[in-house]
């Protein structure tokens, strides 16, 4: 039997900055009320290359505390009344506000900044600060403060930033009543994205911030006018490298999509010399090579975030892929 052979291209992608497009997606939380549950319902805002999610609430109360703003209650206790210095909570993985924006096919996204009004009431948080999916939520992103108006004219600044990173509210004080909107609105908080991690990436971003150190379960943290900026690049194809692929003798990978990142490959050989996984970019992200000589083989992908890959198989000349999805 003559067996079929297909050449294929395996498509590099490359960012051609020329197609970047900047946005700023703002979230104005209007259609937030004491009933509309802990997902924002506000539809969410629209820009060219990404689909912007809606903020949710977890592992806080069920509602926020009041209408056309982002606040929950039920964070980590560990402050006092009327002490400003001793606080026995750490962050609490388990209770935050997150949002997740995703990259429309072609398109590589990156982040540049996001800034926040705050306000707590009484007995609320005294400390917070944002996360990503990027590094597995565990670092703080580098933050500032900047206190307009009303914030502005506090006799203490209401807000500072700890090693960096960390935002606590500094006074034991609060605002509330008619004047609390406008209050919140100017105590901004700012986050800086920067490195690779937020450098056109082709998988989603999900932005988490985390509260703690509440007075008590029943306090408040309140987020609202948040607009987070960036830019989308149409990506292009350049340097297609052609590879043979032999469909008689074709890869299998499952399961795929993939949930937990761990994939069984079966290969059409015990002769192949590396198995490597490249990215939609073009990037080789893992790689194995062949020293078990085994037709079926497992590989451990749980530390890639969500998106489409490619396996890669070499033997001798030859080259086998398929593409993987891997799905969290």
């Amino acid at each position: 039997m003559i067996k079929k052979l297909l050449s294929i291209c395996f498509l590099a992608l490359v960012v051609n900055s020329s197609n970047a497009q900047s946005f700023s997606l703002s979230y104005q939380y209007s259609a937030v009320t004491s009933t509309s549950g802990p997902i924002d319902p506000t539809p969410a805002p629209v820009a060219t290359g990404i689909t912007s999610g809606s903020w949710t609430a977890v592992g806080t109360g069920t509602n926020s505390s009041g209408g056309g703003y982002f606040s929950f209650t039920s964070w980590g206790t560990g402050a006092t009344n009327a002490n400003n210095t001793t606080f026995t909570g750490s962050i609490d993985l388990g209770r935050y506000y997150e949002l997740t924006i995703t990259p429309q096919v072609s398109y590589a996204v990156s982040l540049t900044n996001m800034s926040f009004g705050v306000s707590r009431s009484g007995t609320g948080i005294r400390h917070f600060a944002v996360r990503t999916n990027k590094d597995v939520y565990t670092n703080n992103i580098a933050a500032t403060y900047t206190a307009l108006g009303a914030a502005a004219s506090a006799s203490v600044p209401v807000v500072t930033v700890v090693s960096g990173n960390t935002f606590l509210w500094t006074d034991d004080a609060f605002n509330t009543g008619s004047g609390a909107a406008a209050f919140a609105t100017n105590n901004i908080c700012n986050v800086n994205f920067t490195g690779p991690n937020y450098t056109n990436q082709p998988s989603p971003y999900t932005i988490r911030i985390y509260a703690w150190n509440a007075e008590s379960g029943g306090g408040t943290f309140r987020v609202d006018t948040l607009v987070l900026n960036g830019s989308a690049t149409f990506s292009i194809g350049v340097g297609l490298n052609k590879i043979t692929h032999d469909l008689n003798a074709k890869i299998k990978l499952y399961p795929n999509p993939t949930a937990d990142g761990f994939v069984n490959i079966d290969v059409p050989t015990t002769n192949y010399s590396k198995i490597e996984v490249v990215n939609i970019l073009g990037a080789v992200v893992a790689s194995q090579n062949n020293t078990l000589n085994e037709e079926k083989i497992k590989l451990d992908l749980a530390t890639l975030p969500t998106g489409t890959y490619f396996v890669k198989v070499t033997a001798g000349e030859k080259s086998y892929t398929e593409k993987l999805i891997i799905s969290k």
